[in-house]
């Protein structure tokens, strides 16, 4: 007996919901962080490795030198993502303590959530500007 429909539901069947792409880009960011951690402290302790690591610390300050907007831009990516996971962590405490459940509330808290993350990574990135003495415009 063959019976025409799919075995298990498939993502687009499903209408996208707030709460299932906070939660996405929650674990999204939280292993962009991770990869973020792990590359820092691999670069960092790559010099130890051997001392013919000169010509990758060479092209390192080329590519620092030249373009700095890319580490610039990557560091910034990186703090918004922080920011992200940060807010959503601390709503994520806040359901666990039994608040803001009702369906409403969860809209609520994400909309909130997005907001504070925004505004903590603007002003780190302002405060970050000031205090190089590159006032943004």
């Amino acid at each position: 007996m063959k019976i025409n429909r799919p075995l298990s539901p498939h993502l687009t069947i499903y209408k996208p919901q707030l709460t299932s792409t906070f939660s996405i880009f929650h674990r999204i960011s939280g292993a962009f962080l991770a990869t973020m951690v792990l590359f820092s402290i691999f670069s960092f302790k790559i010099g130890d490795l051997s001392l013919t690591f000169y010509h990758f610390y060479q092209y390192f300050f080329l590519l620092t030198f030249y373009l700095n907007w890319v580490i610039i831009s990557l560091v910034n990516f990186t703090l918004l993502a922080l920011c992200y996971h940060m807010s959503n962590g601390v709503r994520h405490l806040l359901w666990d303590s039994g608040l803001f459940l009702e369906l409403s509330k969860v809209y609520t808290s994400g909309i909130i959530m997005l907001f504070c993350a925004a505004f903590l990574a603007l002003f780190n990135i302002i405060r970050q500007h000031w205090s190089n003495g590159q006032i943004p415009y």
